[in-house]
Order: structure tokens, then sequence, then C-alpha cells
């Protein structure tokens, strides 16, 4: 069975950009490129839930006072 091929130029620019050096892309490695992108996305969401667990174990907002090292009773 022959191959199907997709131009480049036809492609969202987020999955051409994988494709540099090539002008026509077998379907196959347009799903091998799909998933390559859907596995880094999931390594983002699993990246970004642990810096956002982070930050809210770890930090806690503090006053301008604090921040700049100033005494509020100065200002009364």
């Amino acid at each position: 069975m022959d191959d199907i091929y997709v131009k480049k130029e036809d492609l969202n620019r987020w999955v051409a950009k994988y494709f540099k050096d090539k002008e026509l892309i077998s379907v196959g490695e347009l799903i091998g490129c799909i998933e390559d992108l859907d596995s880094e996305v999931d390594a983002l969401k699993d990246k970004i839930k642990d810096i956002e667990r982070d930050i809210e174990d770890n930090y806690k907002p503090i006053d301008p006072a604090t921040q700049y090292n100033i005494n509020e009773n100065w200002f009364h």
C-alpha cells in the first residue's frame, strides 16, 4: 500500500516545526509526532502541578513592611 503524505505547509506551525528538513510528511510520521507532543504536554502539566504544589507548601505571602524591611510603627 502506498503511503499518504501531507505537505508541511498544510500543517499547524507547532507540528511543522518538528519536520524542519522535510517538505512531505507521511501519516505515520505525523502520528508519531502527535504522540510525542502529547507526551510532552503531559510532562509539562506534571511539572506545573509540582511547581504549584511547591509554592503552596513552601511560600507564604508577606506584608510590604517585611518585604522592604520597614517598621510599620515608623508611620503611626
